[in-house]
């Protein structure tokens, strides 16, 4: 059995989407093991952790895996928590991320038994089998684990999956895929699919080192198929979640072309770079039925945008958004606020210039270093931050912590106040709230945006007068 709590997965703003990498452990444990699974997405199912607890006593698993991010650290233990509650017998095994960054701070927290240190699938596959015929774990690589006497444990690492053809589709026949939507998508029920991982940019403030910096792809067969077969059980939209789907041109022709040639029609939407896209692939892209491209934008100066090491210039983003939209593909655009170096008057400017972009849907973030990225690194070097306390957070996650922010010339309050401002500014225009009226395609659609604009509008109530704190 595999349980997930993880807050990241389920954002009622945005939408609920399928924890995607459980259901690829769950489907190469299928296939490779005699072993049944099942999955516990019990951010969706809103389940307190006493429900949690209740599940577990119910369904009896031989083993539990939780997977763990460094945001939701917190909650991954105090599902960790329920299920020894529930039986202190069980095997609780964290995977992920965090792990990854932290394997022996993880091992130090009593409630885990074992983790997974990298790409999950066949690692905790093997883990399992170990387990189930009382085998050595010493001869599995990538795991953590104690001995009779409690001292850990971790094994050699394992290489980065280069086939990513070879692994079965996501096991989504697990989940209710009824109950996953985004408000973003005119279509709903929606899913996740990866088509590659890995990220060979560059930016600073990247957080995702498990997957590494070789861009590693499946096959536009393999992809096609993947739609092919989401849409037979039902799937209207998918969203692609790559860091960078279009790095490789000619993959990304070769989806096309198969998507259009096998007549798979459900929408779709990407996650893209501005400098490696090109009128040719837009034009590709459209024709086969992708409806919405996500650019990261970040910043609307270009001296916080070389900070970054985005590799972008703001003029040419500014063709790419215009000619996307021309192709009748929708626009959404990432941004940070509050980043190196960056004066209230440039994070100002980055709203602005958001505005200009006139893209359909924007996402504000404040500048925040996680753990393992260079941003992190050059907030001690800038002298920022005195103690490694995501270090420490990964040995004692207290509830109480909050994460740090790029307080270097804006504080907290005002930076919060400025993305209040920001959304508000971009989002309660009369133009634009017209033209997304007139994009509604249905009632559902409809209640779905207007309760996030609800809330949006709630929430930055209190930013009316303007962006300085």
């Amino acid at each position: 059995m595999i349980s997930t709590n993880v807050p990241s997965v389920v954002d009622e703003e945005t939408g609920a989407y399928p924890p995607l990498g459980l259901l690829y452990v769950a489907a190469y444990l299928e296939k490779y093991s005699s072993h049944s699974v099942e999955i516990l997405d019990a951010y969706l199912d809103d389940l307190s952790y006493e429900q949690i607890e209740a599940e577990i006593r119910r369904r009896r698993p031989d083993a539990v895996g939780v997977q763990a991010m460094t945001f939701t650290l917190i909650d991954a233990v105090l599902c960790a928590k329920a299920v020894k509650r529930a039986d202190p017998s069980i095997p609780v095994i964290f995977g992920g991320p965090h792990v990854y960054i932290y394997p022996q701070e993880t091992m130090s927290i009593p409630e885990v038994d074992y983790i997974v240190v990298g790409e999950g699938e066949v690692t905790f596959t093997r883990l399992i089998e170990c387990l189930a015929e009382d085998k050595d774990l010493s001869v599995v690589d990538g795991i953590g684990y104690r001995d009779g006497q409690g001292e850990v444990y971790l094994t050699p690492s394992v290489p980065l999956n280069q086939d990513l053809d070879a692994l079965p589709m996501p096991a989504r026949h697990l989940l209710d895929q009824d109950r996953y939507y985004s408000v973003l998508a005119k279509e709903f029920p929606i899913t996740t699919m990866m088509t590659s991982r890995g990220c060979p940019m560059r930016c600073i403030f990247c957080d995702r080192p498990h997957l590494g910096k070789q861009f590693r792809y499946r096959s536009a067969r393999s992809v096609v198929e993947e739609m092919e077969f989401c849409e037979k059980i039902g799937i209207r939209e998918i969203f692609v979640y790559d860091d960078t789907f279009n790095i490789r041109r000619d993959r990304v022709m070769d989806i096309c072309r198969l998507k259009i040639e096998r007549g798979v029609s459900l929408a779709w939407d990407i996650r893209a770079h501005i400098s490696a896209m090109s009128e040719e692939m837009l034009d590709a892209l459209a024709a086969a039925g992708c409806s919405r491209i996500h650019y990261g934008v970040e910043a609307g100066t270009e001296e916080i945008v070389r900070t970054l090491q985005k590799g972008i210039d703001l003029e040419r983003t500014k063709t790419v958004f215009h000619q996307t939209r021309q192709r009748g593909i929708a626009t959404l655009g990432y941004f940070m606020l509050g980043n190196p170096g960056e004066t209230r008057e440039q994070a100002v400017e980055t709203i602005e210039y958001a505005r200009r972009l006139d893209a359909d849907y924007i996402h504000l973030a404040l500048a925040t270093p996680f753990p393992a990225t260079e941003l992190y690194r050059l907030g001690f070097e800038r002298g920022l931050y005195r103690k490694d306390y995501w270090r420490e957070f990964a040995r004692d996650p207290r509830p109480d912590f909050v994460p740090e922010l790029w307080e270097e010339t804006m504080n907290r309050s005002e930076l919060i106040r400025l993305m209040q401002w920001g959304y508000r500014r971009f989002y309660f225009r009369g133009k634009y709230l017209i033209r997304r009226l007139l994009e509604l395609r249905s009632w559902n659609e409809f209640k779905r945006k207007a309760k996030a604009g609800y809330r949006l509008l709630s929430w930055g109530a209190k930013a009316d007068g303007g962006p300085v704190a």
